[in-house]
């Protein structure tokens, strides 16, 4: 169960990006909200998992996970990893890193809503 309950108005996301990270390499993932009077709400930031990489969330210029060697959750399984979802009013920002000695290809995906703006 989403906590909070979307409405049946709110503006559905899912996002995803995708990036090539060799050996050392970091790249930035960025998600902003639309409707610039509205929160943007996520339960779901899920990105692909490999082993010697680093994964963290900054939202609204705060740190909401990591570093860690392990995602919220993995784009395979997408499944709710905050409880209540993540909410922003800006945006987010979702930091891999390529710790490894391997090039690897990066997904990631945002799934959440927005809620409907004043018409």
């Amino acid at each position: 169960m989403l906590v909070p309950q979307p409405s049946e108005f709110a503006t559905r996301i899912n996002e995803t990006a995708t990036a090539t990270l060799a050996s050392g390499e970091q790249v930035t993932f960025t998600f902003e909200a639309e409707n610039r009077g509205q929160d943007l709400f996520l339960p779901i930031v899920a990105i692909s998992k490999f082993p010697g990489f680093s994964y963290e969330i900054r939202r609204d210029g705060s740190d909401v996970y990591g570093p860690a060697r392990i995602p919220p959750t993995d784009i395979d399984d997408l499944e709710p990893c905050f409880m209540p979802a993540l909410d922003l009013s800006e945006k987010m920002k979702v930091i891999v890193s390529n710790l490894s000695d391997r090039d690897r290809v990066v997904h990631t995906q945002a799934v959440g809503w927005e809620p409907p703006g004043d018409s």
